[in-house]
């Protein structure tokens, strides 16, 4: 099935007002830099206070528990680093959070990080370093109600939300995307590698699947019940890409998840939802961020979660 770029289109002009609205909202010390959702429970990132350097928040939405984490995990900063820092990338699962911290000048570090309501404590998972102008040496995955990938360079660990590792395995090239999910069987992750290959691995770690884009530049990825999402240029294959569904999204439009049938993307400073089988496109919410700033939204089986400035907010329910 093909949905086409002029379907597209007439779907994008006729759709209304935005269809998410907060269902509670808090508000923190700094804009937030980073966030994630898996099922009712929100990962974010908190940018420098005058406190500390950084911090990581943990928001179970069902109980209104909200947990910090990491006020000293930006190692360094107070130092006067001279290049950038902060924390980018944040998973989480069931109540086990996790991020990846950067510092650095020429050359960057990263660490990545995980801790939980009844562990405090920053545990650390991971150390590596790249340049700083090159591809980070740490990649977080979305996380599932069962665990979170990471990668450090070539080598993918899975852990579970009790923080007990799933697996370990190289894929024999850089990862530079990673998601996780529930699939068909026991496909748990999927990774985009340097050499352009998709690859699927099982709950174990064993390759399921390999998908080959070559040269092409994959810009996101998106994994579910469908099969891998893989968004190249402004197309997105769903399933097998031999086989599978092409949407067309608009022009520099960016893939962010995949919920109830629909692709969830980015297109400026807005959320948008674009329906697989029929090509209806509804917006969700508008971030006003710049260009070249992430538009912090994240949506997961049980609601959806995005951050304005220093305030988060949390609807459940499905996306319209």
């Amino acid at each position: 099935m093909l949905v086409s770029a002029v379907a597209g289109a007439l779907a994008l002009a006729a759709s209304g007002a935005a269809a998410l609205t907060p269902g509670r909202t808090v508000v923190d010390a700094a804009p937030v830099t980073a966030l994630s959702v898996t099922g009712r429970s929100v990962a974010y990132a908190v940018g420098r206070t005058r406190a500390n350097c950084g911090t990581v928040r943990l928001w179970d939405t069902a109980t209104r528990g909200l947990w910090t984490f990491g006020a000293r995990t930006i190692v360094g900063c107070d130092e006067g680093p001279s290049g950038r820092f902060g924390i980018g990338q944040v998973a989480v699962a069931g109540r086990r959070a996790f991020w990846v911290t950067s510092i650095g000048g020429n050359i960057t570090d990263y660490q990545l990080w995980t801790a939980t309501p009844t562990r405090r404590a920053a545990r650390r998972l991971a150390f590596a370093s790249s340049e700083t102008d090159g591809p980070a040496a740490i990649v977080l995955g979305a996380g599932s109600d069962e665990g979170v990938p990471y990668a450090v360079r070539d080598t993918i660990t899975y852990v579970s939300a009790s923080g007990a590792r799933l697996f370990r395995t190289a894929v024999g090239s850089p990862v530079r995307l990673l998601t996780s999910g529930r699939g068909v069987g026991t496909a748990r992750v999927l990774a985009a590698l340097a050499d352009g290959r998709i690859v699927l691995l099982s709950r174990t770690g064993e390759v399921l699947r390999t998908d080959d884009y070559g040269p092409s530049t994959v810009r996101a990825i998106g994994f579910a019940l469908v099969g891998p999402l893989v968004q190249v240029g402004a197309t997105v294959n769903v399933g097998p890409s031999a086989a599978g569904t092409t949407v067309v999204l608009p022009t520099a439009a960016l893939m962010l998840d995949y919920r109830q049938g629909r692709i969830v993307y980015r297109m400026g400073t807005q959320a948008r939802a674009r329906q697989i089988a029929t090509g209806v496109d509804t917006p969700l919410v508008t971030i006003p961020v710049k260009p070249w700033q992430p538009l912090l939204f994240s949506t997961g089986s049980n609601g959806s979660a995005w951050a304005r400035g220093p305030a988060v907010s949390w609807r459940s329910g499905p996306l319209s």
